[in-house]
């Protein structure tokens, strides 16, 4: 099955837009900060917005800042959402192709 991730972009004026989410194998997401990058440099090389600006997601706000080449760095609040143990078998034969 043939899946994508989705954001869907407002620009609100130069230095703000709001972002949606939706993210193959996990539906809609609150917040992510992959997307708010791309999101952010898509907007800025269509014109739209400034080098720095805010991305308003329903899971909150990131700050991001586009560089020389589209170096893209975020600033953000962090809140853990879980916590638990990797078993050591889920990395058997990685770097072999298999997933």
């Amino acid at each position: 099955m043939n899946r994508t991730n989705v954001q869907f972009l407002k620009v609100e004026d130069r230095r703000n837009i709001r972002i949606e989410i939706w993210e193959r194998g996990a539906g809609y997401t609150l917040a992510s900060g992959s997307s708010s990058s791309a999101a952010a440099a898509v907007a800025h090389r269509l014109g739209l917005v400034d080098r720095d600006l805010t991305v308003h997601m329903p899971g909150g706000d990131l700050e991001i800042r586009i560089g020389d080449g589209y170096a893209v760095s975020m600033a953000g609040p962090v809140t853990r959402v879980s916590d638990g143990t990797i078993d050591p078998e889920m990395f058997e034969g990685a770097g072999k192709g298999v997933a």
